[in-house]
């Protein structure tokens, strides 16, 4: 997780990142890219000075966040299968409230219930960092 600085004003806290130990550069997690691009988008070309949390952003963003918090110490298979488990503890509670939204008829709800769901629907761990260092 790292913090990504935009326009020298906007801290945006907890993006996730891949980062190589031997060139000591950073690449953003291809599946949170298209939400930091968007929150980008948002900020406009001359933001005012603020700290964002991208956790609010991007649900992916926010489980890789609490599982590193609570598993500091985890291994790469550890924080796999924490991961894993915490994907899918997340997918069965946004379509508990898909439903309830749904029931409601709360259309703005279920909008963001399901940008929420498809952020984490494609993510598959092996798939993103099983090339990683």
């Amino acid at each position: 997780m790292r913090t990504v600085v935009y326009a020298k004003k906007v801290e945006i806290r907890n993006v996730p990142v891949f980062a190589c130990t031997d060139c000591v550069s950073y690449e953003v997690l291809q599946p949170v890219k298209p939400d930091l691009k968007e929150c980008i988008s948002k900020l406009g070309e001359q933001p005012v000075k603020q700290d964002v949390s991208f956790g609010k952003q991007n649900e992916l963003a926010d489980l890789f966040h609490e599982q590193l918090l609570a598993w500091p110490d985890a291994s790469d298979r550890e924080m796999e299968h924490h991961m894993q488990q915490a994907v899918n503890e997340r997918i069965n509670l946004l379509l508990d409230i898909m439903g309830y939204a749904q029931k409601s008829g709360d259309e703005e709800w279920m909008e963001t219930t399901e940008r929420r769901l498809s952020q984490l629907s494609g993510f598959v761990w092996q798939a993103h960092f099983s090339n990683a260092v």
